[in-house]
């Protein structure tokens, strides 16, 4: 067997496991699990996660109550209240272009859950402080343990800052427009495992 075809079968290789193993990708969120108290001091909103709520009957904050790792999770609660929410969000530097990751772990305690969620990512520009645009709401709700949410988009042009919300409301039909949700474990990053297709195209040309 000559050196080349020695060299191509070495590189294939490598080049298999890539695509085979998925590394995991760094996550820019800062307090992903929660542990640190969720803040309501207005910007920067960039390295904590800031809280927002209608008032009476709705709150955002941290609790021990069930988390699915640590000592803490999220809690968002409303309470009995029509036309009501609650919900955390964290700015992120991003480079348009890039597809990202929005994914985490929810739950519900409650036996009926009255209430919608709403996972978003909201594409801003920190210079002008406008928003360029953003994903449809993922409204996957949460059940009695907990299950894995996840949403994707790419950065568009004209956008540096990545403003990632779960929240939870009432604006629609809800039967009780009551329940609380635990969020926990959550991540941001770009997609960048390579794809199948990607692979098989560097590993042919090594042949022409």
């Amino acid at each position: 067997m000559t050196h080349r075809k020695l060299g191509v079968l070495t590189v294939l290789a490598l080049l298999l496991a890539v695509a085979v193993q998925s590394p995991a990708q760094a996550n820019l969120f800062a307090n992903a699990g929660f542990e640190d108290p969720v803040t309501y001091d207005g910007p920067p909103f960039v390295g904590s996660w800031e809280g927002f709520n209608a008032g009476a009957g709705s709150g955002a904050g941290n609790a021990a109550v069930m988390p699915r790792s640590g000592l803490q999770h999220l809690r968002l609660v409303i309470e009995g209240v029509d036309n009501s929410f609650a919900g955390v969000f964290q700015d992120v530097p991003v480079v348009a272009g890039q597809l990202m990751v929005f994914s985490g772990w929810h739950m519900t305690p409650s036996a009926t859950l009255g209430l919608g969620v709403e996972m978003r990512i909201e594409w801003r520009n920190a210079g002008s402080n406008t928003e360029v645009g953003r994903t449809p709401n993922l409204t996957s709700p949460p059940v009695g343990t907990y299950s894995q949410f996840s949403l994707s988009g790419t950065v568009p042009a004209g956008a540096d800052l990545a403003r990632v919300v779960y929240a939870v409301q009432t604006f629609g039909p809800e039967p009780t427009n009551n329940g609380e949700v635990f969020v926990d474990d959550v991540f941001f990053g770009s997609d960048a495992t390579p794809s199948k297709a990607t692979t098989w195209g560097r590993i042919k040309s090594l042949y022409k």
